[in-house]
């Protein structure tokens, strides 16, 4: 099995990753946000983040980047909503899952700019149909535990994870929040 066939899927995953972080945040700003401009962008930022979690679902569903366009627009959208929440809101937010959704939104990107690129230089962004190769389980099952064991963390140091039961956890990532709204 090539290298290419073991890390396929880490796109989508990558995608998964940043949409899951990313409506985490967002939830934390639409329910805890400050003003209007929290809310604002927790909506925006929710509206992307379930588009990357789509991008990922396709492209994962065919084996390829699924639309390189769509996935360069909605990493950078992803970045850019993901430091304009940081700006407006900084009370509310931790700057571990912003950083991880925006270096795994980073890794879509730059995977679906180099594959626009291949292909506006007439190289086939995928395998031809003979040296195809599938998508690796064991690659996938890899991408998922290297996935989970950064996603989850920052999942619990968003604003609402923070409040989940048992999130004293939190303590690593948010020092003196305590998982419990600081009460």
């Amino acid at each position: 099995m090539s290298p290419s066939a073991l890390v396929r899927s880490w796109p989508a995953l990558a995608a998964w990753g940043a949409g899951l972080v990313q409506l985490g945040l967002s939830a934390g700003a639409i329910v805890k946000g400050a003003d209007a401009a929290d809310r604002g962008i927790g909506i925006l930022l929710a509206t992307v983040g379930a588009a990357t979690l789509a991008w990922g679902m396709v492209t994962l569903a065919k084996g390829r980047l699924a639309t390189p366009r769509s996935g360069v627009a909605v990493s950078l959208v992803g970045i850019v909503l993901l430091f304009a929440l940081m700006l407006v809101g900084p009370a509310q937010v931790s700057i571990y899952p912003v950083v991880v959704a925006a270096v795994l939104s980073l890794a879509v990107g730059v995977v679906s700019a180099v594959a626009l690129r291949r292909a506006d230089r007439g190289r086939p962004s995928r395998p031809t149909a003979r040296a195809a190769a599938r998508t690796s389980i064991g690659g996938l099952i890899a991408g998922a535990f290297l996935l989970a064991g950064v996603v989850t963390p920052a999942l619990a140091a968003t604003p609402i994870g923070s409040d989940a039961p048992g999130a004293s956890v939190n303590e690593v990532f948010m020092t003196g929040h305590g998982g419990h709204g600081g009460h």
